[in-house]
């Protein structure tokens, strides 16, 4: 349902950030109590259930995956940054070596677009790697590296965007601005969080996270739980467009991200700090009590969102009603989610509700294969990890006890369907614990 005051808000912010960017203050905490007392949630409680951008499921493959320290690919990554650094600081230098404006003009230009080629052979090496996992020639793991890669790489180039940008500035009556904002946008969709955190573990900076990988030709998603906070990264090119017909502009962005994300934009305050008129790309944010989002919009076609990346905050992540199982004296809890969302695992006496400290795994049902283990609930009974895309098994141990749940993934609220998002599932509620 649409929310007038939640888009007037919206369309201040975004008219106030015109000529720059916009700082929203996020709203006062909400307050959230624990599932043992929660009441059932009123409908201005469900309407909280956030969107996701979900990837369409033909021809897709779903694992788990973490990147480690790992020399090789650490020195890889490493001489890419190094190589490209060097690389602009030599161009930087040329350009200032010329005294002929004219002639620097012209070799800014060539640099210009032999950089708009370097960022198509950049995408295409990400498709390449998406490519490779879903056809299961890669592993999770070495899909997570070559995205490290891909996230550096980026991060280089559009510093060379900028050198470019800031010696045209330089040159009277020239500038390159909207070319140079279109290849920075375009950079951005192939960055991330949960990328960053691949790097830095492959460098030894970070420990190892059990990362949700899920990939088709077209897109990859990656969600992992990181220090309490659930990290959730789409990219989906399926649906970006090439032409610039049915543009959307800039002003029409709070309905496209009303449309995709209702919830989100009445509990958040929304601001467009990014927004090139000559790229094909906006970018709306949203901050909220317990969390954020980007979201990167095709302006084509009413606009569509084609990548997202949220953070939640675990004390504030929607959960729907827990699947109980009990044997042994344990009491297993388990809140279902859609594949790669955040999944709560509790477990408690079952005769006094007390929280247990237990060993957690999870497998397929009737598999051969042997459970993973992900950890132990902490002192309150509780662990948090990512669901699989398919029926899986939670285990729980004490001891001499044991428990286990068999369950299978909800369907969420997908950003890809508008209407599929405004109409959120009736057993959403906030937990507390993380």
């Amino acid at each position: 349902m649409r929310q007038p005051a939640a888009l007037l808000t919206a369309l201040l912010l975004l008219i106030s950030s015109v000529g720059g960017v916009a700082v929203a203050t996020p709203p006062a905490a909400e307050s959230s109590t624990s599932l043992a007392t929660e009441p059932e949630p009123s409908l201005a409680e469900i309407d909280n259930e956030t969107s996701v951008l979900m990837l369409d499921e033909d021809d897709s493959n779903a694992a788990f995956g973490a990147s480690s320290a790992n020399l090789s690919a650490s020195l890889a990554v490493r001489e890419t940054r190094v190589r490209s650094d060097l690389g602009t600081r030599t161009t930087e230098q040329r350009f200032a070596a010329m005294e002929n404006e004219n002639e620097r003009r012209k070799a800014v230009l060539r640099a210009l677009t032999e950089l708009e080629i370097r960022v198509d052979d950049l995408r295409s090496e990400e498709r390449a790697a998406l490519a490779a996992h879903t056809d299961g020639e890669i592993t999770a793991a070495q899909l997570l590296v070559r995205l490290a890669h891909v996230h550096t790489e980026a991060a280089e180039l559009r510093a060379n965007a900028t050198m470019l940008a800031r010696t045209a500035d330089g040159i009277d009556g020239f500038s390159i601005d909207g070319r140079v904002g279109s290849v920075q946008l375009e950079l951005q969709t192939m960055r991330g969080p949960i990328r960053e955190r691949a790097a830095a573990a492959l460098r030894g900076g970070a420990h190892p996270v059990r990362t949700y990988v899920q990939t088709t030709a077209n897109g990859v998603v990656l969600s992992m739980i990181d220090d309490g906070v659930y990290v959730r990264e789409v990219y989906d090119a399926s649906k970006r467009t090439s032409g610039a017909s049915g543009r959307i502009t800039v002003g029409e962005l709070p309905d496209v991200m009303e449309r995709a994300y209702p919830a989100i934009m009445q509990r958040g305050e929304f601001n467009s700090p990014t927004g090139v008129q000559a790229s094909n790309i906006f970018v709306g944010k949203v901050r909220y009590a317990g969390g954020d989002l980007t979201a990167y919009v095709d302006r084509g076609h009413d606009g569509r969102v084609f990548r997202e990346i949220q953070r939640i905050r675990l004390d504030n992540v929607h959960v729907a009603q827990s699947t109980n199982g009990t044997r042994s004296g344990l009491e297993l809890r388990v809140n279902p989610t859609y594949a790669g969302g955040p999944l709560r695992i509790e477990l408690v006496n079952a005769a006094t509700g007390d929280p247990v400290q237990g060993n957690i795994s999870i497998g397929r049902p009737e598999s051969n294969e042997q459970p993973t283990f992900l950890g132990r609930t902490n002192a309150d009974g509780v662990l948090w990890t990512t669901a699989p895309d398919d029926g899986f098994v939670v285990q729980a141990i004490r001891g001499n006890s044991f428990v286990s749940i068999e369950l299978t993934p909800d369907d969420p609220m997908n950003v890809g369907d508008p209407n599929d998002s405004l109409a959120p599932p009736t057993d959403a509620r906030t937990v507390a614990d993380a």
